[in-house]
């Protein structure tokens, strides 16, 4: 029932894209070339009004071809089902349901008055090796099954074409994303507020403890050569997101002290799982810029991962004080949540569990 509520949502034909309608009429025209191309050898170059009905009925053929491609593949190749098998069904289902439909067409066509000289059911062939033109006569059930099946490997075709360029947006799309996210963490995430925070807490270790400064702008700096690479690849080790944010809990508590107080609890064999570049970052600097920042008392910030049956999971949850937690824009957890829909195509959840004295996010990967 999800899966086929989701279809109905992307029937609409206003949500199509400039480039999706541009492919549409390309479709309209390499149908009408190709079946023009293998028409032409029959037809004797004298009849022209035959040329010119066999291009009418093409281009209206094209055209619902189009439609028919457009009404029931594309709703079902839209949908973002986490049912992977039922959703191939309906797509096969749909895609014998288009031949039918345009196989009626064809038919239909073939037997108005003005296009009936268009049926092919009885094609004359033209040959210089024989005396008078040969007759060939093909049964309606004949035509039928070549035409369903001529139509459905078309459709199969359309198919393989429109996966291939959904893909290939999806691939531009999560670049793009991931610009934008390298970005956001460099101005947001790492923002003139914290980078403020940090400088200042330098500035008072200098004159306490300057092997613990040097040591903190240390680990600034690798924070930053971290942040400078993130945008190379889309994907990293939950290792090499937990060292990330190692450098960065260790500047957070020279400015925060006892007030944050941090654990982990990761199973050994889950390090080099893959997830998106700078995800675990974002929920620690949420969890401790929203949550515990505020407060004036102690925050309790716990980072797990753990397998699952079919999985594993990453969850951060930090500690709450009625009234303390400041409420934020949501911007890096709407686009760790676009970035996981993009990259994983329902192989991912993203949960958030607001509780009194807690906030909590999961996520969850299922393997591939």
């Amino acid at each position: 029932m999800a899966l086929l509520d989701s279809f109905k949502q992307h029937i609409p034909t206003r949500h199509c894209s400039r480039a999706y309608l541009w492919a549409q009429l390309a479709t309209i025209g390499v149908y009408t070339s190709y079946f023009m191309a293998y028409t032409l050898p029959l037809l004797d170059n004298k009849q022209l009004n035959l040329h010119f009905l066999f291009l009418l009925k093409y281009i209206i053929e094209s055209a619902s071809f189009a439609l028919f491609a457009h009404c029931f593949l594309r709703p079902v190749l839209k949908t973002q089902s986490q049912q992977a098998g039922q959703r191939w069904l309906l797509v096969i289902l749909f895609l014998i349901v288009a031949a039918a439909l345009q196989t009626a067409v064809s038919f239909f066509l073939s037997e108005l008055e003005l296009l009936k000289a268009t049926d092919m059911s009885q094609v004359t062939l033209l040959s210089e090796k024989h005396n008078s033109p040969l007759q060939m006569t093909f049964s309606k059930g004949f035509m039928l099954m070549a035409l369903i099946t001529s139509f459905s490997i078309m459709y199969a075709l359309w198919v393989a074409a429109y996966v291939t360029w959904q893909n290939w947006q999806h691939r531009k799309t999560l670049q793009q994303q991931m610009q934008q996210a390298q970005l956001q963490q460099l101005t947001n995430q790492l923002s003139p507020h914290f980078l403020f925070n940090a400088f200042n807490s330098i500035r008072a270790l200098i004159f306490e403890d300057q092997h613990k400064a040097a040591d903190t702008v240390t680990r600034l700096s690798e924070l930053f050569r971290f942040h400078l690479q993130a945008h190379l690849q889309p994907s990293a080790t939950l290792e090499q997101e937990w060292q990330l944010c190692e450098q960065y809990l260790a500047i957070e508590q020279v400015r925060l002290e006892q007030r944050l107080q941090f654990s982990y609890d990761i199973d050994a064999g889950l390090w080099q799982q893959k997830l998106p570049t700078l995800s675990l970052l974002t929920l620690v600097e949420n969890a401790i810029k929203h949550g515990i920042a505020p407060n004036s008392g102690n925050g309790l910030l716990h980072i797990a991962a753990s397998t699952l049956p079919q999985g594993w999971q990453l969850q951060v949850s930090n500690s709450v004080q009625n009234g303390t937690e400041q409420a934020g824009t949501g911007t890096g957890l709407t686009n760790l949540r676009h970035r996981l829909q993009l990259m994983y195509a329902g192989k991912a959840k993203f949960s958030v569990t607001p509780q009194q004295n807690s906030y909590c996010v999961k996520l969850e990967f299922a393997d591939v």
